[in-house]
Protein backbone atom coordinates (compact mmCIF):
# COMPACT_ATOMS: atom_id res chain seq x y z
CA UNK A 1 0.00 0.00 0.00
CA UNK A 2 1.25 3.36 -0.81
CA UNK A 3 0.43 5.79 2.35
CA UNK A 4 1.61 9.16 2.43
CA UNK A 5 2.29 10.29 5.92
CA UNK A 6 2.11 14.46 7.29
CA UNK A 7 1.91 16.72 9.20
CA UNK A 8 -0.18 19.74 8.76
CA UNK A 9 -1.98 22.68 10.55
CA UNK A 10 -5.46 23.97 9.75
CA UNK A 11 -4.33 25.52 6.74
CA UNK A 12 -2.20 22.14 5.67
CA UNK A 13 0.62 24.60 6.23
CA UNK A 14 4.15 21.79 6.63
CA UNK A 15 6.78 23.60 6.22
CA UNK A 16 9.03 26.82 7.08
CA UNK A 17 12.61 26.80 5.91
CA UNK A 18 13.73 28.51 9.34
CA UNK A 19 11.80 26.18 11.51
CA UNK A 20 12.46 23.15 13.63
CA UNK A 21 14.14 20.45 10.72
CA UNK A 22 12.08 22.27 8.25
CA UNK A 23 8.77 22.01 10.26
CA UNK A 24 6.53 25.07 11.36
CA UNK A 25 6.54 23.26 15.14
CA UNK A 26 7.94 20.71 17.17
CA UNK A 27 5.73 18.19 18.46
CA UNK A 28 7.28 15.28 19.96
CA UNK A 29 3.93 13.50 19.94
CA UNK A 30 3.41 13.65 16.65
CA UNK A 31 7.51 12.70 16.17
CA UNK A 32 6.86 9.65 18.13
CA UNK A 33 3.59 8.49 16.21
CA UNK A 34 5.54 9.54 12.59
CA UNK A 35 8.36 6.93 14.03
CA UNK A 36 6.57 3.91 15.34
CA UNK A 37 4.23 3.99 12.43
CA UNK A 38 7.20 4.00 9.61
CA UNK A 39 9.37 1.37 11.65
CA UNK A 40 11.01 -1.23 9.81
CA UNK A 41 8.50 -0.02 6.78
CA UNK A 42 10.03 1.81 3.64
CA UNK A 43 10.44 5.78 3.36
CA UNK A 44 10.41 7.88 0.54
CA UNK A 45 11.11 11.49 0.14
CA UNK A 46 12.31 13.97 -2.42
CA UNK A 47 15.97 15.62 -1.83
CA UNK A 48 15.17 18.82 -0.18
CA UNK A 49 13.35 16.78 2.86
CA UNK A 50 16.08 14.19 3.37
CA UNK A 51 18.88 17.38 3.05
CA UNK A 52 16.73 18.91 6.12
CA UNK A 53 16.72 15.31 7.64
CA UNK A 54 20.23 15.26 6.96
CA UNK A 55 20.75 11.06 7.30
CA UNK A 56 18.88 8.21 6.83
CA UNK A 57 16.17 7.27 9.94
CA UNK A 58 17.44 4.26 11.44
CA UNK A 59 16.08 0.91 11.17
CA UNK A 60 13.72 2.36 8.18
CA UNK A 61 14.76 2.17 4.14
CA UNK A 62 14.96 5.53 3.03
CA UNK A 63 14.86 6.26 -0.94
CA UNK A 64 15.29 9.49 -2.03
CA UNK A 65 13.87 11.32 -5.22
CA UNK A 66 16.88 13.01 -7.34
CA UNK A 67 17.26 14.04 -10.65
CA UNK A 68 20.68 15.21 -9.64
CA UNK A 69 22.96 12.06 -9.48
CA UNK A 70 23.81 12.56 -5.88
CA UNK A 71 24.13 9.78 -3.48
CA UNK A 72 24.07 9.80 0.21
CA UNK A 73 25.03 6.69 3.07
CA UNK A 74 22.49 4.12 3.62
CA UNK A 75 20.37 5.45 1.16
CA UNK A 76 18.81 4.30 -2.33
CA UNK A 77 18.71 7.34 -4.52
CA UNK A 78 16.03 6.87 -7.41
CA UNK A 79 15.32 9.14 -10.43
CA UNK A 80 12.07 8.46 -11.05
CA UNK A 81 9.10 8.73 -8.56
CA UNK A 82 6.74 6.89 -10.76
CA UNK A 83 8.98 4.31 -11.15
CA UNK A 84 9.53 3.49 -7.56
CA UNK A 85 5.80 3.93 -6.60
CA UNK A 86 4.80 1.50 -9.46
CA UNK A 87 7.02 -1.10 -8.28
CA UNK A 88 5.46 -0.77 -4.84
CA UNK A 89 1.95 -0.56 -6.10
CA UNK A 90 2.65 -3.98 -8.28
CA UNK A 91 4.57 -5.93 -5.39
CA UNK A 92 2.04 -4.82 -3.18
CA UNK A 93 4.77 -3.52 0.16
CA UNK A 94 4.03 -0.49 1.86
CA UNK A 95 5.57 2.25 1.79
CA UNK A 96 5.38 5.55 3.04
CA UNK A 97 5.43 8.78 1.39
CA UNK A 98 7.12 11.51 3.56
CA UNK A 99 7.30 14.65 1.80
CA UNK A 100 8.38 17.71 0.61
CA UNK A 101 5.40 18.77 -1.41
CA UNK A 102 5.97 18.81 -4.48
CA UNK A 103 6.60 15.13 -3.74
CA UNK A 104 3.08 15.24 -2.13
CA UNK A 105 2.07 16.41 -4.84
CA UNK A 106 2.85 14.22 -7.27
CA UNK A 107 2.54 10.74 -5.15
CA UNK A 108 -1.11 11.61 -4.69
CA UNK A 109 -2.65 9.89 -7.72
CA UNK A 110 -0.84 6.64 -6.47
CA UNK A 111 -1.34 7.24 -2.69
CA UNK A 112 -4.52 4.59 -1.78
CA UNK A 113 -3.99 6.43 1.89
CA UNK A 114 -3.24 9.52 3.97
CA UNK A 115 -2.10 9.43 7.47
CA UNK A 116 -2.72 13.64 8.30
CA UNK A 117 -1.56 14.75 11.59
CA UNK A 118 -3.31 18.39 12.07
CA UNK A 119 -1.38 19.87 14.55
CA UNK A 120 -4.07 22.84 16.09
CA UNK A 121 -3.48 26.33 15.57
CA UNK A 122 -2.24 28.38 12.47
CA UNK A 123 2.00 28.63 11.98
CA UNK A 124 4.10 30.39 10.15
CA UNK A 125 5.67 29.28 7.14
CA UNK A 126 5.34 28.65 2.99
CA UNK A 127 5.41 25.47 2.31
CA UNK A 128 1.55 23.73 1.59
CA UNK A 129 0.29 20.19 1.67
CA UNK A 130 -1.65 20.25 -1.33
CA UNK A 131 -5.37 20.93 -1.26
CA UNK A 132 -6.23 18.64 -3.99
CA UNK A 133 -6.06 15.62 -2.23
CA UNK A 134 -9.61 16.37 -0.49
CA UNK A 135 -11.06 15.76 -3.95
CA UNK A 136 -9.68 12.46 -3.97
CA UNK A 137 -9.88 11.19 -0.98
CA UNK A 138 -12.61 10.39 2.09
CA UNK A 139 -11.76 11.16 6.07
CA UNK A 140 -12.56 8.15 7.32
CA UNK A 141 -11.33 8.06 10.78
CA UNK A 142 -10.17 10.45 13.19
CA UNK A 143 -7.82 9.65 16.21
CA UNK A 144 -7.46 12.11 18.82
CA UNK A 145 -3.91 12.42 20.50
CA UNK A 146 -3.31 14.93 23.45
CA UNK A 147 -1.25 17.82 20.86
CA UNK A 148 -2.73 17.04 17.24
CA UNK A 149 -5.53 14.78 15.40
CA UNK A 150 -4.71 11.82 13.13
CA UNK A 151 -7.21 11.81 10.25
CA UNK A 152 -7.10 8.69 7.72
CA UNK A 153 -8.24 9.23 4.36
CA UNK A 154 -8.84 6.81 1.79
CA UNK A 155 -9.07 7.25 -1.67
CA UNK A 156 -12.38 8.06 -3.22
Amino acid sequence: MIRIIVATDENLLIGNPNGYYGMPWHNDEDLKHFKKTTLHNTILMGSKTFQTIGKALSERKTIVVSKKGVSYPDVEVVSSLEEILESFKQSGKDIYVCGGASIYKQALPWCDEILLSRIPGHHEGNIYFPKEFQYYFTLVKRIPYETFTLEIYHRN
